[in-house]
């Protein structure tokens, strides 16, 4: 190895004492209390721990070193050819489902929950199979939570020791696999959501791995582009899912609800897809902690000057938190139409669905044109400005086309725009372009409608 080798970002630890204590003693101890399964995965093995040092330890134990970074699945290669090691492998891939060599036992440290490892090793850990895990103290309450989900799974014994004559305390537990799993599914894990079935037979869909499509898929709703091009999007919590559920116009652009084992769902017969604990919290854009949805999204027509009636919004702003509330505003004030300038941030984000809550099916949404085009095309637009009139002052027609600015900087070209503005104290400078917006929506709804 080269010295490049040597500072290959494998331990945080410096001190040799610190090392040989909290690194090769507590991967050598799980020794004193159990005989190792072989062959033997070890799942995230870093620089080697405990996978290496369990296998110099025990050299008849063949042992597999999980580890995908290529730096240090380098530094491992190294090691083991410098050691002249035998019955032992590198495995430069991510553990997912299709892990592809037989194995009969499994070991981590400091990788996940106990609970997310066994979602991680159920497709191919075999009926005996035992998972090692060397937790520190707070181990303990992870027993029942993952043993309570994955009933195929066994606690068989958890040992508590010290390194040493140090204070720090540590676990090793042991699960042992029971029995094979049984999913209530109608087909097999890694098909479509898409594809067709019996309608009579709801679907279930389990994921446990971050390389199924279908997983890569969801994540690609995250961003705009995946959602042009899947045109669908997520959205989450359990009224809205039951809101969709219960409405006719709704359910039928419900592609699937998205849970993991331990969350209550509201009762449904669409496509389920549940994903393991670690994967939901990654689909779980916002950290809502709540059931998620795939809808369809729908084509967005393009915005026509003098069609339909009543007041147009248009949004142009590029923050997705704002799009969601200006959304909601305008659905809350009777708004029927909502156009996207092209600046804007798409409403099917996560963040702007989450803001808009069920006012993004409430509303009709349009595509427009950019800013400046709409600014330059003659129509009669009411923009909201710090030099225009009073907004209580103004009639506002029927059919208004109403305009706020780019959050920032608001207009760089104001055309034949009519500029309104919302009385403030001279000691505030502006408002947020959003709050401003709800508050000219609720004084032309106040003077057009009485509000209840």
């Amino acid at each position: 190895m080269n010295a490049s080798e040597d500072r290959a970002d494998l331990t945080r630890l410096e001190s040799p004492h610190d090392i040989a204590l909290k690194h090769y003693l507590d991967c050598a101890l799980p020794l004193k209390f159990i005989k190792l399964p072989s062959p033997l995965l070890d799942i995230g093995s870093g620089a080697g721990f405990p996978g290496l040092v369990l296998k110099i330890l025990s050299p008849e134990t063949e042992v597999i070193l999980g580890e995908v970074r290529p730096k240090r699945t380098r530094f491992l290669e190294a090691v083991i050819a410098d050691l002249g090691l035998t019955g032992i492998s590198v495995f430069a891939h991510r553990i997912g489902p299709q892990f592809p060599l037989e194995i009969q036992g499994v070991v981590t440290r400091a990788l996940e929950s106990a609970r997310d490892t066994l979602y991680r090793v159920q497709p191919f850990l075999p009926k005996g199979g035992r998972v090692i895990l060397l937790k520190g103290p707070r181990g303990d309450d992870e027993v029942a939570e993952a043993v309570g989900e994955l009933t195929d799974f066994v606690h068989e014994k958890t040992y508590s020791y010290r390194l040493g004559n140090s204070e720090h305390d540590r676990r090793l537990v042991v699960y042992r696999r029971e029995r094979e799993s049984v999913w209530p599914r109608a087909v097999a894990r890694g098909d479509s959501i898409t594809a067709g079935q019996n309608k009579n037979t709801k679907r279930r869909l389990e994921i446990t791995s971050r390389a199924n499509e279908q997983f890569k898929m969801l994540l690609s709703l995250g961003e705009a582009r995946g959602i042009r091009k899947e045109g669908r999007f997520i959205v989450s919590g359990q009224k809205l899912i039951h809101e969709i559920l219960a409405s006719p116009e709704l359910k039928p652009r419900l592609k699937a609800v998205i849970t993991e084992p331990a969350l209550a769902v509201p009762a449904h017969d669409a496509p389920e897809i549940v994903l393991a604990p670690a994967l939901f919290r990654e689909l779980d854009f916002l950290g809502t902690k709540q059931p998620l949805a795939v809808m369809e999204q729908g084509p967005l027509t393009e915005w026509q000057a003098g069609e339909g009636k009543g007041l147009t919004v248009f949004i142009p702003f590029q923050d997705p938190g704002n799009v969601g509330a200006a959304i909601r505003s305008a659905a809350a004030f009777g708004v029927r139409r909502v156009v996207l300038l092209r600046e804007a941030a798409s409403p099917f984000l996560p963040k702007a669905a989450r803001a808009a809550a069920n006012a993004i099916f409430r509303v009709e949404l349009l595509s427009g044109p950019s800013l400046d085009e709409l600014i330059q095309s003659g129509e009669k637009i009411y923009r909201l400005d710090l030099e225009g009139a009073p907004i209580d002052s103004v009639d506002f027609p029927t059919d208004a086309l109403l305009l706020p600015g780019i959050e920032g900087y608001g207009f760089r070209e104001t055309g034949s725009s009519i500029p309104v503005r919302i009385p403030i104290s001279g000691g505030v400078e502006s408002l947020n372009a959003q709050s401003a917006l709800s508050i000219a929506l609720y004084e032309i709804a106040r003077k057009q409608k009485p509000i209840a």
